[in-house]
């Protein structure tokens, strides 16, 4: 009887606790739900038969029936051991590329420091020729001697020019054609474009400007600036009548210039109040007749107004050179500006060497000037620097 008191009691607490939430019972999830049966659970008498004092067999269920879990509103507190080491991050891997075998190098054998020649330096019995202060070509040390020599000797193997980048050579002056000519020539020719150059003005064919008239014309002159071309009797008539004006004038009624009886005024231009006859020679209408012919009389030139004359043309030292020359100072004028640089002391510029000398060319641009043997020397050099250099 004690014992089925107990058994209830047990089991009542056991119902008390799992209501109260102190126990929860977590049925583990299967992969396939097994159903439930609940066991045939015998009825608990409530009161105790009298009779003698053998205790009844206790039924006890097979199985429990299951009590739906009470979830609380506040989740418990997880307690993490502190036994249990924490979870290292997974890291992932990543898969790396292949690549090809590493064949391992076998180190030559070194070389002691002491024996190592130094890259650029020169090998055994040659030095740098320094004929700069970048020269680095590996010579004999007699040519590195001969490069300071002549470079001690540069200045002094130059040619000399007194007169500037222009001097001529021994037999050559400048021609001075215009201002400035400097083409060097023969004296001979020097004092032909002197001549030629004094006469300019008498060789053009017009000869006095635009308004030159043609042969057998000159300028009448019937008052200051008169350039229509008469013929010589006219321009006389034209200067008789000037100085006869005054004698032919009265108070009339055109004023004090009314002419006297027989003549008129000449009219060579408006306002020319000149009295002129109009009998043998009728003047007045003269004068007419040659205004209106004025420009038929002047000389005209396809070439404009420095156009020479027949059997002259330009001269032409420079391009606007229009001295009028014969043909074959013009042939001897373009030969002489053909030969111009040939002709100068500094022919290659204020480098220039002097007889005998030629640059040397160690590298691009060394113009110091030596002789045709060290030149060819130093080309020579040049070639083998290769194979003396480490």
């Amino acid at each position: 009887m004690k014992r089925f008191e107990f058994a209830s009691m047990v089991l009542l607490g056991f119902i008390a606790l799992l209501l109260a939430g102190c126990i929860t019972i977590v049925a583990p999830t299967p992969t396939i739900p097994v159903p439930i049966v609940a066991p045939t659970v015998g009825t608990v008498p409530t009161t105790i038969p009298s009779g003698p004092t053998v205790a009844p067999p206790v039924v006890v269920p097979a199985t429990v029936p299951p009590i739906p879990p009470v979830v609380p509103t506040v989740a418990p507190p997880v307690v993490v051991p502190a036994t249990v080491p924490p979870i290292p991050p997974v890291v992932p891997t990543v898969a790396l590329p292949a690549t090809a075998p590493v064949v391992p190098t076998v180190a030559a054998p070194a070389v002691p420091a002491a024996t190592a020649p130094i890259p650029g330096t020169c090998k055994t019995g040659f030095v740098w020729r320094e004929a700069s202060s970048t020269d680095k070509v590996c010579v004999p040390p007699g040519s590195r001697a001969q490069a300071q020599s002549d470079n001690a000797a540069a200045v002094s193997r130059r040619a000399e020019a007194p007169y500037g980048p222009d001097t001529c050579k021994t037999g050559f002056v400048w021609r001075e054609a215009y201002s400035g000519d400097h083409v060097c020539v023969t004296g001979d020719v020097r004092a032909q474009a002197a001549a030629d150059n004094a006469a300019a003005a008498s060789r053009k064919l017009l000869l006095y400007g635009p308004d030159t008239c043609k042969s057998g014309y000159v300028w009448r002159e019937a008052f200051s600036g008169d350039h229509v071309c008469v013929t010589p009797a006219t321009h006389t008539q034209a200067a008789n009548d000037n100085a006869a004006a005054a004698s032919r004038w009265v108070s009339g009624a055109y004023g004090l210039h009314t002419c006297i009886s027989g003549y008129v005024w000449r009219e060579a231009r408006p306002g020319d109040d000149v009295c002129v006859a109009t009998s043998p020679v009728d003047i007045r209408a003269q004068t007419a007749a040659d205004n209106a012919a004025a420009a038929s009389r002047r000389e005209t030139s396809p070439y404009g107004p420095d156009a020479c004359q027949t059997g002259y043309v330009w001269r032409e030292a420079k391009p606007d050179d229009h001295v009028c020359v014969t043909g074959a100072v013009r042939s001897q004028t373009a030969a002489d500006n053909a030969a111009a640089a040939s002709r100068i002391v500094l022919q290659y510029g204020p480098d220039t060497c002097k007889e005998g000398f030629v640059w040397r060319e160690a590298w691009s641009g060394d113009h110091v000037c030596v002789t045709p043997a060290i030149r060819t020397q130093t080309q020579q050099e040049n070639s083998l620097a290769p194979s003396r250099t480490w």
